[in-house]
Parts: C-alpha cells; sequence; structure tokens
C-alpha cells in the first residue's frame, strides 16, 4: 500500500522534510529526503541532532550549494545546518559509505540544527536489531513528489519489516517513494516508540523488488555517536 498521510502527533512530529539546494549547470536544483530528531545515551538531552540517510548529506559536499532547509511536520518553523565558526557545516558521513556507497549498511548520517527543534517532542532513541528479524513497523518520511507541490508532510506505511541475516532490513516496495530515504523505522512497545533504522530506498532482496533500510545494530550506534562528536567539534 502506498505512503499515507501521517497524523500530526509524536512520533511523527519529530521527522523533517530535509530539502538541499544547489546550483548544477546553470540551473537551481533540489534533493529532497527525510530526517528525524535523534538522542542517544551519549546525547540524552539535545534537541538539534538530526538522523538521516548519508546519500542525503552528500550534497551538502557540492561547490555550488546553497540552502539547507529541514522541516518538521507541523512546525511553522524552517531550519537549517548549524555552521562552525570557520563557516563549514556541521555534519558527518561514515566513512563506510564513502567505501561502499551502494551498501545500505552505512546510508546513515548526522547533521547538526541551528537550533533545538520539536517542542515538547521528545526526539527518537534508537533500538538495536539482530542477525534476523520481523516485526510490525512504520516508515515515516516526506514524498519528493507533493514536496514539489510545496507540501512538506511527513507520510508513513504500515509494513513488516524483515532482515536476514545477510540482507538489510527490508520491506513491501510499495510501502516506500522518494523523498523518505532517512526517515526512520519506526516501532512501538508500550507507549514507547523507537527507531530500528533508516530508510534507504529501494534495492533487490532475494532477487526481488523491496523497500530497504539501513538496520540499527550496536556497532552503528557506536558510529552515530562518533559522528555527532564530530558533527558538534570545532
Amino acid at each position: 500500500m502506498p505512503p499515507l498521510l501521517a497524523s500530526k502527533q509524536y512520533p511523527y512530529t519529530v521527522v523533517g522534510v530535509l530539502e538541499i539546494f544547489y546550483e548544477e549547470g546553470g540551473a537551481l536544483r533540489k534533493w529532497v529526503g527525510s530526517g528525524y530528531l535523534l538522542k542517544t545515551a551519549m546525547y540524552p538531552h539535545r534537541r538539534d541532532i538530526v538522523l538521516t540517510a548519508a546519500h542525503n548529506l552528500v550534497f551538502l559536499r557540492k561547490q555550488d550549494l546553497r540552502e539547507v532547509h529541514f522541516t518538521l511536520y507541523g512546525d511553522r518553523d524552517v531550519y537549517s545546518v548549524a555552521l562552525r565558526k570557520n563557516g563549514t557545516l556541521r555534519y558527518a558521513i561514515p566513512r563506510g559509505y564513502d567505501e561502499r556507497p551502494h551498501s545500505p549498511a552505512f546510508d546513515f548520517a548526522v547533521m547538526i540544527l541551528q537550533e533545538g527543534a520539536g517542542g515538547s517532542n521528545a526526539p527518537l532513541a534508537l533500538s538495536t536489531v539482530g542477525d534476523t528479524l520481523r516485526v510490525a513497523a512504520t516508515i515515516a518520511g516526506g514524498l519528493s513528489a507533493r514536496v514539489g507541490e510545496g507540501n512538506r508532510k511527513v507520510y508513513c506505511s504500515t509494513v513488516t519489516a524483515e532482515k536476514q541475516t545477510t540482507t538489510p532490513l527490508y520491506y513491501p516496495v510499495d510501502a516506500t517513494a522518494p523523498g523518505m530515504s532517512g526517515g526512520p523505522v519506526l516501532v512501538q512497545e508500550g507507549s514507547a516508540w523507537t527507531s530500528i533504522g533508516v530508510v534507504t530506498g529501494t534495492g533487490d532482496v532475494d532477487d526481488a523488488p523491496r523497500g530497504i533500510a539501513a538496520p540499527i545494530f550496536d556497532e552503528t550506534r557506536r558510529i552515530i555517536d562518533t559522528l555527532i562528536q564530530t558533527s558538534l567539534a570545532g
């Protein structure tokens, strides 16, 4: 089932639309992705950390980068990436992604907003997955086609997220759409919501097209904390 408009309630209110504007070939272009506010055990109180897909943030490396907008669902404010004193942007991409850009395993990245966001809504924590998994989940994010029409709302799909020993997280391919990359893979336990992954797009799993996501392992969490530390330094 295609993504449907999410309710304007938590946890969707800590999911946002990422727009990166740059010039190329004499024309102004825009990349659309998604992201979500994040907290970790090392950084439990910050409200300016966004977890997204690495293939979104590679556009921040564009020589003719113009603007970066991040809009949380239901928030009237538009946020941007924080700057260091030397003018560089506060973001970090794992080295593993640059070494293997077509692998979803490292397709996650961190950026720091210029100010805290989300109001009273708590950023999402991460839950880890094992080598195999089959769980009810919800993926969420913006849709490129809707953003092009000025709609920066968040859409979601309820899925069964699966993982085998040698696969990323995956779910039905029609549950995702362009623009959702960088959004969370949400799971709920009681009243608590966490994310077990980062939506990365589509790909083949067992010779069938699937929606896929980077799973959160213990090592992933350690890398993310390192990315946050790198982004905050300087």
